[in-house]
């Protein structure tokens, strides 16, 4: 009698270590799904900051073609002798359309900079699940 305890002791012993050992299938998923959330919040996160780039690039060329339209006007002022007030309407329209790009540019950045922060929480909150569920070896690396 004392040998059967003594096997149904031990045998359930190891039954609770092997299960310390594997997670549990809803571990598993849990995982899974962290780090499928995670790579898309990376990717919305490249997304945003290409968007910041191509930004930057749009104000900088509308600017310069802006400038370039300016330029043209003075030099139309000096060699065709336009009125005053067809030199003073094209420099009005200079001025709105170069006020227009720098709007619509801060448009463009502020929606950018708020995808981006976002992308930036989604990828916390992933890498929390991850460290909760996902062994260690499954962990994200550091960022260098």
């Amino acid at each position: 009698m004392e040998q059967v305890n003594q096997f149904r002791a031990n045998h359930g012993s190891e039954k609770v270590r092997q299960e310390e050992d594997q997670p549990s299938k809803g571990k598993l998923h849990a995982c899974k799904a962290s780090q499928r959330e995670y790579q898309l919040a990376c990717d919305r996160l490249q997304r945003a900051e290409r968007d910041l780039a191509e930004t930057a690039a749009f104000i900088a060329a509308s600017i310069t073609t802006v400038t370039a339209i300016q330029a043209v006007i003075s030099l139309a002022k000096e060699k065709l002798d336009l009125s005053k007030d067809v030199l003073q309407l094209a420099f009005q329209s200079y001025v709105g359309i170069l006020l227009l790009v720098i709007f619509l540019g801060a448009l463009r950045v502020r929606s950018a900079i708020q995808r981006r922060t976002q992308a930036e929480k989604e990828i916390d909150q992933t890498k929390k699940g991850i460290f909760e569920f996902c062994p260690t070896d499954q962990w994200p690396k550091p960022e260098e």
